[in-house]
């Protein structure tokens, strides 16, 4: 899936779709003469398939929208991840103004740096879906001049706490941004999510309907809903890639507004 968050929606959207009206409307009619030999006795043949497509509709529906929810809560998380690392790093820089200038200074230096490698770097590679560590080297020279440093005063030691706070959140949200990039569906849910799909195509196809175009328009505005609804599943699978992607937007806010 991943040429779909590589490409334009224009041109990806279109064509997914279409392919997948295109391809149900094409089962469709490759069926339509097998059901006409095949039914004897419409009554019963609608009542069985009504039984079946009510079923199949139901547990693949079910598994359509927990699918969509679990993508979009990923998408949610990663989101938030981002805004709390970048409101974090705003808090560290607040924070080194209350350390002595030979600590403080050289760590608004490096935090400086570090939005900067985030934004420039970082959300480049994560888009790409690479793990990335472009801003590894300033946060472990931020962390070696935080170790670097001894309080005298009370409330230096008071101060120092309030900047290993600040840091140790702006880690973990940190590597919460960073994990958020091998975000995705296994393999194997795409697999059934497109079983699925050909099943559903199928049983449409075996619906006795005496109007061709009727069948047709019946099974490509359902093949257009279900299309739709993948789609956007998939744009939605990486968090940092596609359509409605997690960008460095808090961060640039971050460097305009405190840091820079």
């Amino acid at each position: 899936m991943n040429w779909l968050v590589n490409t334009s929606v224009w041109i990806t959207l279109p064509l997914f779709v279409g392919g997948f009206v295109l391809i149900s409307c094409l089962i469709v009619l490759a069926l339509r003469p097998l059901v006409k030999r095949l039914v004897k006795d419409r009554r019963e043949w609608d009542r069985t398939l009504g039984h079946v497509i009510g079923t199949f509709g139901m547990f693949f529906g079910i598994l359509l929208a927990l699918v969509a929810v679990s993508v979009y809560e990923n998408y949610a998380a990663t989101r938030d991840a981002t805004v709390e690392e970048a409101g974090q790093i705003g808090a560290l820089y607040r924070a080194t103004t209350a350390l002595p200038d030979d600590i403080g200074e050289p760590m608004r230096e490096l935090i400086d740096d570090y939005t900067v490698a985030v934004i420039e770097e970082d959300f480049p590679m994560q888009r790409e879906g690479v793990l990335p560590d472009a801003s590894l080297d300033e946060v472990d020279a931020i962390e070696d001049i935080m170790h670097s440093f001894e309080a005298e005063t009370l409330s230096e030691q008071a101060e120092y706490k309030q900047v290993l706070e600040s840091f140790d959140v702006f880690i973990e949200s940190r590597r919460e941004r960073i994990d958020a990039t091998a975000l995705s569906l296994p393999t194997l849910i795409w697999v059934v999510i497109w079983v699925g799909a050909a099943v559903n195509a199928i049983l449409v196809g075996f619906i006795s309907v005496e109007g061709k175009r009727l069948h047709l328009l019946m099974a490509g505005l359902l093949a257009l809903f279900i299309g739709l609804v993948i789609f956007v599943t998939a744009d939605m699978d990486f968090p940092y890639a596609g359509t409605v992607a997690v960008d460095a937007g808090a961060y640039e806010r971050v460097y305009v507004q405190i840091v820079e």
